[in-house]
C-alpha cells in the first residue's frame, strides 16, 4: 500500500507540470482566490504560510490539507475567521466525521468577501453597490496506510461571484504525509488547487486553476520545547518575481546605469520558502513565529519593506474553549488577524480538558 501511495503522489507531481500543455492552457489562467489560495489555519498563518508536513492531524489544518486528517482529530467543528486586508474576508467551516477505521473524513466550507463597490455607468452615475466573493464545499477523506504514513484527497465544488457574473470551480487537494517513528519528525507534499474554473458569463476567465506544489519538512526535538517548519512553495514554478526585479536602473540624476545587486538566484529560491518555529510555552499553549519571503518582498511600496513577511501566533485551550490567533504583516499600511475557534460537540465534552499536542 505505501509503494502504491508513493508511485501515486509521483505520478501526480509529474503530470501536474504537463497538464496545462495538454489541455491548451498555458499557468494562471485564473486568478488566484482567498477561499482556497489562503491557509485558513491560523497556526499556519503565524508559522508563515502552508505547514505542508503536519507532525500530527489537526482540525483547522485539514481545511486545506488532505494529509492532516485522521482519527486523532476530534469531532468538533473547527472554525477560522481571517480579516485580511483592505476590507477582505476570508474563513472556513470544517467538521470531522466519525472514522472508520483507518480511514477519517470531513466536511467543510471554504469562503471569501471582497466586500462592496459602487457600481457606475459609462457616464458615470452611480447604479449602486455590489459584492463580490468566493465560495466552495468540500469533502475529503484520509487514509492512515500505517503508523508513519497517511494519504489524503478533498475535493471541492466551488462558486465564484462578482455582481451579477458567476464562474464555477471543480478542484482537489491532494496531499501525502509521513512522519517518523519515534513522532518527532515530518515529511510531507500537498498538491493545491488541482482543477478548473468555467465561465457562466461570458466575462470571467476560465482553465486552470492557480496550482500549488508543495513540500513540507517539520523536525522536532525529544528533549525540546520547539519544533522547525520549513515550507517550498510553488514548485512548478522557478521564477516568481515580478518582472523587471532584477532589471539594471539609472540613476535620475547622472543618467548613470546603476547594476542590480540582488543575488537572482538566491532571491529566486528564497521566494519559494517560508517557515518558521512551533513553542510550547505551557500545558495548553502554543506559541508560533513566521517569516515568509516572498511576502516581504512582492510587498514593499515606495522601498520600504518593512515588517512585511513577519507572521506570530498563540494556540491554546481555557476551560472549554479551544482558540487560535495569529497576526501577519502583510503591508507596512496594515496587517491580517486570523481567529480559530472550536464549537465542541456534547459527545466530546469528557475530552475538554485534554492537553494540546505540540505540533
Amino acid at each position: 500500500m505505501i509503494r502504491r501511495s508513493l508511485l501515486f503522489m509521483f505520478l501526480v507531481t509529474s503530470y501536474v507540470g504537463a497538464w496545462p500543455e495538454a489541455m491548451g492552457q498555458t499557468p494562471g489562467d485564473v486568478p488566484a482566490s482567498l477561499a482556497w489560495d489562503v491557509v485558513s489555519s491560523p497556526r499556519d498563518a503565524a508559522l508563515g504560510g502552508a505547514d505542508a508536513a503536519p507532525l500530527r492531524g489537526d482540525g483547522w489544518t485539514m481545511a486545506y490539507h488532505p494529509a492532516a486528517m485522521d482519527s486523532t482529530v476530534r469531532g468538533h467543528i473547527h472554525t477560522a475567521y481571517l480579516d485580511y486586508f483592505a476590507g477582505m474576508k476570508a474563513g472556513a467551516i470544517t467538521l470531522p466525521l466519525r472514522p472508520q477505521g483507518r480511514r477519517a473524513s470531513h466536511v467543510g466550507v471554504r469562503f471569501a468577501s471582497f466586500g462592496d463597490f459602487e457600481g457606475l455607468t459609462a457616464s458615470g452615475q452611480s447604479t449602486g453597490t455590489f459584492s463580490g466573493g468566493d465560495y466552495a464545499l468540500q469533502y475529503g477523506t484520509a487514509w492512515t496506510l500505517d503508523s508513519t504514513w497517511v494519504l489524503g484527497v478533498t475535493g471541492w465544488l466551488g462558486l465564484r461571484n462578482l455582481a451579477q457574473v458567476n464562474a464555477g470551480v471543480m478542484s482537489c487537494d491532494l496531499g501525502l504525509v509521513k512522519r517518523s517513528k519515534n513522532g518527532h519528525a515530518a515529511w510531507g507534499v500537498l498538491v493545491s488547487n488541482w482543477g478548473m474554473q468555467q465561465d457562466f458569463s461570458g466575462i470571467m476567465p476560465e482553465g486552470r486553476l492557480p496550482l500549488n506544489l508543495q513540500f513540507g519538512w517539520t523536525q522536532g526535538f525529544e528533549n525540546a520545547p520547539f519544533q522547525f517548519h520549513v515550507r517550498y512553495a510553488h514548485a512548478t514554478t522557478w521564477d516568481l518575481a515580478p518582472e523587471g526585479t532584477y532589471d539594471d536602473t539609472y540613476d535620475p540624476l547622472t543618467g548613470e546605469l546603476v547594476p542590480s545587486d540582488v543575488w537572482q538566484w538566491g532571491d529566486q529560491l528564497a521566494r519559494h520558502l517560508s517557515g518558521g518555529v512551533s513553542l510550547k510555552l505551557g500545558a495548553q499553549l502554543q506559541g508560533q513565529i513566521g517569516y515568509n519571503h516572498r511576502r516581504q518582498k512582492d510587498m514593499v511600496a515606495a522601498g520600504r519593506p518593512g515588517m512585511n513577511g513577519l507572521s506570530m501566533g498563540l494556540r491554546g485551550t481555557f476551560k472549554n474553549l479551544d482558540y487560535a490567533i495569529s497576526r501577519s504583516v502583510i503591508h507596512f499600511a496594515g496587517s491580517s488577524t486570523q481567529l480559530g475557534l472550536v464549537i465542541r460537540w456534547p459527545e466530546w465534552q469528557q475530552n475538554s480538558q485534554a492537553t494540546l499536542p505540540l505540533q
